[in-house]
């Protein structure tokens, strides 16, 4: 598994778009470890990817 040395401005923001989302939806910040959990769900992959080969230009 590689280590990122540094996350980029388009990631920080995705997260925080996830963050913001999750705080209006449920009334509180998730913890990192929830976010983390979340996003490493089996449907959420999936989705990822295929929004990545859906439209690569995105």
């Amino acid at each position: 598994m590689s280590k990122l040395k540094e996350i980029e401005q388009p990631l920080l923001e995705a997260l925080e778009a996830i963050i913001t989302f999750i705080k209006e939806t449920t009334g509180r910040t998730p913890e990192q470890a929830e976010l983390a959990g979340a996003l490493k769900r089996y449907f959420v992959m999936k989705e990822i990817k295929d929004h990545i080969f859906m439209d690569p230009e995105d």
